[in-house]
């Protein structure tokens, strides 16, 4: 490591240990007694002394030494001297900050000189004038400088392409294109503050680290043109931090101007803007000024390298511009996007999905309204009926009983003037009344009716909406590609096997949590498939098969299901293995009858395995049981077809999305339960089908064709009805890869059921795949089905699985990778997983440290350059502590100096490797570092 690599760090470590030195001698001074606080300041002063020294500060180690000797003289002196000279040790810091921000210079060392002159330490004159000899003194730098290579200029517009390689992995771009805006703007604004003469040390190391992971980030994805790029930056920022921030402004411009191309490439990779039209150019200019400052010539060329705009106007009749950078989209018009983290997008699903819920208990409750008001209505029509009758027989008793009076109104008989007594008049008022709320009652209905139609079609929104945010939650199959076949290929170079995967629909869009769920399941059944499905070159040559094994993969979807199919040309399924397999693990007896559609799904049996020994890929029966667990978590199926000496296939059926599931809503015991329709193929009202008992046992008979019959309230632990009938409602499903009939009270009805968290508790019932509100809003349970005809099943057989999931078990390997680039650490987390190994990350050498007291690891993979804790300090901090004494180093960095190489081995690091590094080699070490160490 350089000198100035070496004070970055002691700067760092200096920035930690201040604070804590700060707040010791406040606390001395505020209680002058306090013996504890001084030790703890000694030994600060101590650990900072010690970190000179390794630097090579040996002036500054030796004030730090007669600070850390000072505090035992001060403890001497009585309370009032003692609190007058710590008021003095509370200044130490600012001179001392000064000398590591401007090692050996003369203004900081008289300023440090001034300070220990002014305390009351008493240094004689000769000794004062010894350390200001050792201050003045800068510590050697013997390793190669960074800017000595001689530097190519191939800069045409090929080497700055922007092109995205077709194999990149999809995720790790994700995140690139996700940190690199930021990045850039962090290295844009220290290049500024370096154009403007104030950048200081830390702004100028920030800006190099920031450069180094670019380009790191670049070559890693393989974009060639951001690498490159950031590349030479990087080369001109190492010789700002070696010249203390002094760069000819010519270049510092120059700079600017490509950090400016750096970004505007970023932006076009989002699609955000046009490519830059000059990148290659920005790229000669930086490579002749590195070449210039390395020859010590840079002055010299500093009229010719004006800096140029980034997109400069071409003039009429003038030389053509240069070529643009393509950068390949989807589509040739560049659409605005933007970025939000899935976690808000799962929110805002999850409350579409809550609005949905509360409009339908909304629509429910005015429906009830509704029903409501209309049974007042007729209420009303009945009591209207009621009064008429009662109005004619008052009239007929009023009238045969009262004899012909003379009319109160002279000139009018009876039929020309109506006459009420009171009793009339009292009918007819509330006759005219209850005709009042009669109008009243029929325009709240309209109104209800009115609200129902209102809220229907706002349900209707709200579903388009939920659709929409669904849809949003797409992403390409194609995503998770290039780590699929990564997977077959080192599974194949593990095996000793040639292997090709062809995959079929990667464009086709899936919900970005249904594709992640189904990466492991994948990952696993390619696995094997190579390791257990194709034969060796020399057995399928004898076979008559190509050496060259194919594995396909197939993706469908339908509106409510994703369906993958994993086929292979290998041996297929070992049926009579399989079947002594079980028979010695007490699965079977040797007399029950088994179809080889049953004895195949044996091998998805936690802890089933026809491997004898156990290795990194097989052996331990974990491979297709993780698949069928995973599976069933998503409320899938598995299907497995095999056919002897031609291959294997394997068919994935999972719900589309994890938000919606249609299911049909069956009775059982006066219960209300919801069945997923993927699992089910017919059901069947009462009449459809008769119940026959026979040698098999209870079955179904329907359509010509015998099913074996089970009652869902008995798998459910529901007592049987009290009465039962002769044709009951049965629901024809497949269950465990066969098909049966389930007998249920009644069928209601089939609908789209909006799923909902039910709680850590309800997750573990057996049986139990999720819930949902009904419109009345009480809930219902969504059953598995396969869970529950599993808890069914006979006891025997379920202490056998048990065993089985105790059989072999192998701890994996734990790899503790550090690094502060996120897409180095996602890309080496990705690979190291893939192959078997349990991982956790780390950004930089404190992280590491915490996570190795949290979790012991069995091999550390740091890079060497790294912001508060870099990869050589944290190695000698594992090679000085007991318990990390012996733990396997492997340093994976871009810098491949001797140097380097000597500094890593003397820190204790066991492997070094450098970037680009190759997938074997780097799995390799790992793999013999790890199984080592035991």
């Amino acid at each position: 490591m350089k000198t100035d690599d070496l004070l970055e760090v002691l700067r760092e470590e200096f920035a930690l240990a201040a604070p804590d030195v700060d707040d010791a001698l406040l606390r001395w001074l505020s209680n002058p007694d306090d013996a504890a606080a001084a030790a703890e300041a000694a030994t600060l002063f101590d650990r900072l002394n010690q970190a000179c020294r390794v630097v090579g500060l040996d002036g500054l180690a030796a004030v730090l030494e007669l600070l850390r000797d000072g505090i035992s003289t001060l403890a001497t002196l009585d309370r009032l001297d003692r609190q007058t000279a710590l008021g003095w040790l509370a200044q130490w810091q600012p001179p001392v900050q000064d000398y590591l921000d401007q090692p050996a210079s003369t203004t900081a060392t008289q300023a440090l000189i001034d300070f220990l002159r002014s305390g009351p330490l008493g240094l004689p004159p000769d000794s004062l004038q010894a350390l200001r000899e050792a201050l003045l003194h800068r510590p050697a730098d013997a390793g190669v400088d960074a800017l000595a290579a001689p530097v190519p200029h191939a800069a045409d517009a090929d080497a700055m392409s922007l092109e995205v390689p077709a194999d990149v992995d999809a995720a790790l771009y994700e995140a690139f294109l996700d940190d690199a805006p930021g990045q850039v703007a962090t290295l844009a604004e220290a290049v500024r503050a370096l154009t403007a003469g104030r950048a200081d040390a830390a702004c100028l190391h920030e800006a190099r680290r920031v450069a180094h992971t670019l380009k790191g980030s670049g070559h890693i994805i393989g974009i060639r043109g951001i690498g490159r790029l950031a590349h030479r930056i990087e080369d001109v920022l190492d010789h700002a931090v070696q010249q203390e921030g002094r760069l000819p402004h010519a270049v510092a411009r120059d700079l600017e101007q490509a950090v400016a191309c750096l970004d505007q490439m970023v932006y076009a990779l989002r699609g955000e803007e046009d490519p830059p039209l000059d990148a290659p150019h920005c790229l000669e200019r930086l490579e002749r000024w590195v070449q210039a400052l390395h020859d010590g010539c840079a002055e010299a060329l500093a009229e010719p390298t004006q800096p140029i705009p980034l997109a400069p106007p071409a003039a009429p009749g003038g030389p053509p511009a240069a070529p643009a950078l393509h950068v390949p989209t989807p589509d040739e018009t560049v659409r605005a996007t933007l970025r939000i983290p899935a976690e808000r997008l799962d929110r805002l699903v999850r409350r579409a999905a809550q609005a949905l819920v509360h409009q339908g208990r909304a629509e429910e409750m005015v429906r009830q309204v509704e029903d409501r008001l209309a049974q007042i209505d007729r209420a009303q029509r009945a009591l209207q009926d009621r009064l008429r009758d009662l109005e004619l027989a008052i009239d007929r008793h009023v009238h045969a009983r009262s004899p012909a009076a003379p009319s109160p109104a002279a000139g009018f008989d009876s039929l020309e003037l109506d006459r009420y007594n009171e009793l009339q008049s009292l009918v007819r008022f509330t006759t005219e009344a209850l005709a009042d709320e009669a109008e009243h009652t029929r325009a709240a209905r309209a109104q209800a009716q009115a609200a129902v139609q209102a809220l229907r079609k706002q349900g209707h929104e709200l579903v388009e909406q939920h659709r929409e945010l669904i849809s949003a939650r797409l992403v390409p199959v194609r995503q998770i590609v290039a780590r699929l076949k990564r997977n077959v290929a080192q599974t194949a170079r593990l095996t000793g096997k040639e292997v090709e995967l062809r995959i079929e629909g990667e464009d086709m869009p899936l919900d970005t949590e249904v594709l992640d769920r189904l990466t492991e399941p994948l990952l696993h059944l390619l696995r094997n498939a190579v390791d257990h499905g194709i034969e060796p070159g020399a057995e399928r040559l004898a076979a008559g098969k190509p050496p060259c094994g194919t594995v396909w993969l197939r993706f469908a979807r339908d509106s409510r299901t994703v369906t993958v199919e994993c086929q292979d040309d290998g041996r297929g399924l070992d049926l009579a293995a399989i079947h002594a397999r079980a028979l010695e693990l007490e699965l079977l007896r040797r007399d029950d009858p088994i179809t080889e559609a049953e004895l195949a799904r044996l091998i998805l049996l936690p802890g089933f395995s026809t491997r004898s020994e156990v290795s990194e890929i097989s052996g331990r029966g974990l491979g297709l049981d993780i698949v069928a667990d995973r599976l069933r978590a998503m409320k899938g199926r598995i299907d497995i077809d095999s056919r002897p000496g031609s291959g294997s296939r394997f068919v994935l059926t999972v719900p589309a999305t994890t938000g919606l599931q249609h299911a049909l809503m069956v009775e059982v015991s006066g219960q209300v339960y919801a069945l997923p329709s993927e699992g089910l193929s017919l059901a069947l009202a009462p009449g459809q089908g008769q119940v026959v008992v026979g040698p098999q046992g209870t079955q179904f008979r329907h359509a010509q064709r015998l099913y074996p019959y089970q009652r869902l309230g008995a798998w459910l632990g529901l007592p049987p009805p009290e009465s039962t009938v002769a044709t009951p409602a049965v629901v024809l499903a497949r269950v465990g890869g066969r098909d049966l009939a389930l007998e249920v009270d009644r069928i209601l009805d089939s609908r789209e059921l909006i799923l909902q968290d039910i709680g850590r508790y309800l997750r573990r019932l057996r049986g139990v795949a999720g819930g949902a509100f009904r419109a009345d809003g009480r809930l219902v349970f969504l059953l598995d089905l396969e869970a529950l005809e599993r808890a069914y099943a006979s006891p025997v057989r379920r202490q056998a699985a048990e065993r089985l999931r105790r059989r072999m078990q192998v701890q994996r390997k734990h790899v503790l990778v550090v690094d502060d680039a996120l897409s180095v650490r996602q890309t080496l987390a990705q690979l190291l997983g893939d192959a078997g190994y349990e991982v956790t990350t780390a950004r930089d050498g404190f992280e590491a440290l915490d996570a190795l007291i949290r979790r012991q690891a069995d091999v550390v993979l740091t890079d060497l350059e790294m912001p508060n804790l870099d990869g050589l300090e944290l190695t000698r901090r594992l090679r000085e502590s007991r318990l990390w004494k012996t733990l396997p180093v492997v340093m994976l960095t871009s810098r491949a100096t001797p140097k380097h190489v000597r500094s890593a081995e003397d820190a204790g690091v066991d492997v070094f490797l450098t970037k680009p590094y190759e997938e074997a080699e780097l799995l390799a070490e790992v793999r013999r570092l790890a199984f080592a160490a035991g």
